[in-house]
Formats: C-alpha cells, sequence, structure tokens
C-alpha cells in the first residue's frame, strides 16, 4: 500500500508534523525548525472572544476551572489555526481524535515522525520526542462527533530542552479543537476544522524567549495543524478505498495494544462500508431517474 503523506519523506521528517493531540506540543513548547510553512491563521481580537466563549465553562470541574482561566488570561500567545475544510468520515474523525496514538504510531511505522504519545489513563496521554519536547496532555472535555458537532477542550503541560538552550522552557496551553460535519449531496462527508490555542510560558526569560521566536512557533503551529488534517483526509479516504492496506497498517503498528489494533481495524472495514453503501444508493438513485428526451 503506498500511504504517504504528500511530498517526500525526507521533508516531513524535517517537518516533524504530529498527531491530531499530540500537534499540542508544537504550540505548547518551542517547536523544531520547518523548511515550509503555512499561513492563514489568526490573533485577532475577534477570534480570541469568540473562542473564549466556547470554551465550555460550565462543564469544567471547580479543579480546572481557574487553571483554564488562569492560562487564558496570562497567555504569552494565542493562535487560531487556519481553518480547514476536509473530505472525512465523520465518524472515523471522532475516532482518531479519541485514539491519536493511532496517527502518531502510523507516523512511526512510515518514518514520518519519531514521536511517542502513550495514554496513561482515559483521556491522558504522555508526549516525547527527539527533539527535546516532553509533555502530558489532559482531555478536560469532550462532547460530540460523528454527525453532530465535535468539540474537545485539552490542557498540555510540558517542557522543551535542546541546545543552544541552557535551560528547560516551560510551558501550558489551552486548545479548542472544533469540527462541525455537513455530508453533501453526492454522500460524502466535510469537516470544518478549526484549533485555538492559549501558550502561557514560564518565568520572564521564556517569555522573552518566546516573544523573540514568536514568528517561528506560529507558523510552525499553523503548518503542523495544516498537515495534520491533510493526513487525516487521506487516512479516511484510504479507509474508504483501501481497506485491506489499512488493516495491515494496523497490525504493524508498534506503540498500540493488541486490542485497540483491533478496533481500529474493525472501524475500517466499517467506514469502507458505510462508504460502499452510500455508492450504492447514488447509483441505484439515478438508475430510478427518468430519462429525459431532447425533441
Amino acid at each position: 500500500m503506498a500511504f504517504r503523506p504528500g511530498g517526500s519523506g525526507r521533508a516531513h521528517r524535517e517537518r516533524r508534523t504530529l498527531g491530531l493531540m499530540a500537534l499540542v506540543l508544537s504550540v505548547c513548547l518551542l517547536p523544531a525548525p520547518l523548511r515550509a510553512q503555512d499561513g492563514g491563521g489568526s490573533e485577532s481580537s475577534d477570534a480570541r472572544q469568540a473562542a473564549l466563549r466556547a470554551i465550555p465553562w460550565q462543564s469544567l470541574t471547580a479543579a480546572d476551572r481557574p487553571e483554564v482561566q488562569r492560562i487564558v488570561t496570562d497567555a504569552t500567545l494565542y493562535r487560531q489555526m487556519p481553518t480547514r475544510v476536509i473530505d472525512c468520515d465523520d465518524e472515523l474523525f471522532a475516532y482518531l481524535v479519541d485514539h491519536p496514538e493511532l496517527i502518531v504510531d502510523s507516523w512511526n511505522v512510515m518514518g514520518v515522525s519519531r514521536l511517542r504519545l502513550e495514554p496513561i489513563a482515559p483521556g491522558r496521554y504522555r508526549v516525547a520526542d527527539t527533539a527535546g519536547a516532553a509533555g502530558d496532555i489532559r482531555v478536560l472535555h469532550r462532547e460530540g462527533g460523528g454527525a453532530a458537532p465535535l468539540r474537545m477542550l485539552l490542557l498540555a503541560e510540558g517542557s522543551y530542552q535542546a541546545p543552544p538552550m541552557p535551560s528547560s522552557i516551560d510551558g501550558q496551553s489551552v486548545i479548542l479543537l472544533r469540527a462541525e460535519p455537513i455530508e453533501e449531496r453526492n454522500g460524502r462527508c466535510y469537516l470544518t476544522t478549526r484549533l485555538d490555542t492559549f501558550i502561557r510560558f514560564e518565568g520572564p526569560a521564556t517569555k522573552l524567549v518566546a516573544k523573540t521566536l514568536k514568528p517561528l512557533i506560529l507558523r510552525t503551529a499553523d503548518h503542523n495543524f495544516v498537515e495534520t488534517m491533510r493526513f487525516v483526509a487521506l487516512f479516511s479516504r484510504t479507509a474508504e478505498t483501501n481497506p485491506d492496506g489499512m488493516v495491515r497498517l494496523a497490525g504493524r503498528l508498534e506503540q498500540v495494544d493488541a486490542a485497540t489494533r483491533d478496533e481500529f481495524a474493525a472501524r475500517v472495514r466499517v467506514t469502507a462500508d458505510r462508504y460502499a453503501e452510500r455508492r450504492r444508493l447514488r447509483e441505484n438513485v439515478a438508475l430510478e431517474q427518468p430519462a429525459t428526451w431532447v425533441r
């Protein structure tokens, strides 16, 4: 199965494109340099206020609410990533959001990245990469998915240390992921995806570094989100058109337990069957349409 993201393998290894939730580290921590950049993100006051209103404040626990408030109020950086509309099965998208380790491990198998994303508890992940970044990600709120709009709020905490920096840079990030599905008349599902990030670096020195490297941090975050959404769309398309290849890929995953691999393979089959049924329905409708005669 020829299943690779667009571009050369070397270019993608240099980009260090991350997985759905693992890309949080690219904006919570200092990212590795990129060769190519994508624009289109926003730091506007309107975008920031809209993101604040979209945070599910009433659903947060008494312990989490003040922590989220502290980070968004004292954020060193705010960024709304470029909005992306992707051709992707809504059910499979929701499943991958809940199992980001599948994306990360797939990229490791294909040589795209060397990132480790380890589930340590329900809704909690430990992340580390070879560039010097490490941290924890926690799901604070999750709702919707499938045919319903999806909303997820994440809290990331971590550090980054690599030469020539003499000490680590610590930070926290509040991440708001939203996806709104729509099924077109041709039976294809499209998702409008948005990601808002509030980043707070610890200490005066790290804030100075963050401001100095702000353009690089924001361009990297934009690029990683764009590439991640592109990869997820490719993942969905391949599950639809080549489920056997995807099942073989599932069998090669090394950082995912056997139960998750088996469940993922079953989800791939269901996705392929769902799109095959939609195609059959469209073909039947087309056959039932009365012929139009031109005199």
